[in-house]
């Protein structure tokens, strides 16, 4: 079952992920807090989040404007100046509020730390877009050369998570552009992932799209692409209209249990909630959540 470390602060995220016993002790034994200029902390080449919401950035700034920077940047030194590990979302903050000068904590740290360390904590702190984290996934496998059961470990998530978010990546690139957007989700795209051909997929996600198909609808649909029934044979596919309510909740339970869910009215009072699993492992895990154990 997947290790739940929501709420807790980055030493014990490491102690949790097992990334390095020597970041531990660091930041156990440097607690102490410098003073560094703004202008000498760049960016981390390994940050995997892209997007950064305004609204979030202005709501945090105001509270530091308020409450003061209760805790510092995670930084390491790079040449004459500091590289961010931790912290992006508070280093804009401090930028928009025109400070010259912010408190951070200096460790050591290798490329694949840094690059482990700011995964776990996005990962924990705030939900990456699906294509930024398996982006993030990719990275941990082909440049630090990680296998996906180390990711997995590290992560607190499963093997088959791992590699059906890497999958991801092979999707026609305005089919991403969809996921990006969240006109479909993830289960969606985990679907269309059988089409290989790139015009099809992409036929195929604007027809998910146009008509508001579940996730079940679209794998009948990819089902009759691949196997075409016969002329004679009529092909309906009812679209099911979903409320706005409906698609919070569904998405809700989606980030909660780790893959997609669908709700499916049948009636004014009764419906199926449909979850979705890839493979024999990621069923038990489901089932472990659930309290039930899985008979060979």
């Amino acid at each position: 079952m997947a290790r739940q470390v929501l709420g807790k602060g980055l030493s014990a995220l490491i102690q949790q992920n097992e990334i390095s016993a020597s970041l531990t002790q660091q930041m156990n034994d440097e607690k102490r807090v410098i003073t560094a200029k703004v202008s000498e902390i760049q960016l981390s080449p390994f940050q995997p989040r892209r997007l950064f919401k305004g609204e979030q950035i202005q709501e945090l700034a105001r509270s530091i404007r308020e409450r003061g920077l209760v805790q510092p940047l995670v930084v390491r030194r790079v040449g004459d100046k500091f590289e961010l590990i931790a912290g992006e979302r508070r280093l804009r903050a401090v930028k928009s509020l025109g400070h010259k000068e912010v408190k951070v904590v200096v460790m050591k740290a290798t490329d694949q730390e840094v690059a482990e360390i700011t995964l776990i904590e996005n990962l924990q702190r705030e939900d990456l877009a699906p294509l930024e984290e398996a982006k993030q996934y990719q990275l941990l496998q082909t440049r630090f050369k990680l296998k996906q059961e180390e990711i997995a470990r590290h992560v607190g998530k499963s093997r088959a998570v791992i590699a059906n978010m890497v999958r991801l990546l092979e999707l026609a690139p305005l089919v991403r552009e969809m996921l990006n957007n969240g006109e479909i989700s993830v289960g969606h795209a985990k679907v269309l992932l059988q089409l290989k051909n790139e015009h099809e997929q992409v036929q195929a996600a604007n027809s998910v799209v146009r008509r508001g198909l579940t996730v079940r609808q679209t794998e009948r649909l990819v089902h009759d692409v691949l196997e075409p029934p016969a002329p004679d044979e009529q092909q309906v596919v009812q679209p099911m209209p979903m409320d706005c309510a409906t698609r919070e909740i569904c998405h809700q339970l989606s980030k909660s249990l780790g893959t997609s869910v669908n709700i499916l009215p049948r009636g004014q009072r009764s419906g199926v909630i449909e979850i979705s699993y890839n493979g024999r492992a990621e069923l038990t895990r489901l089932l472990e959540i659930f309290g039930v154990t899985a008979r060979a």
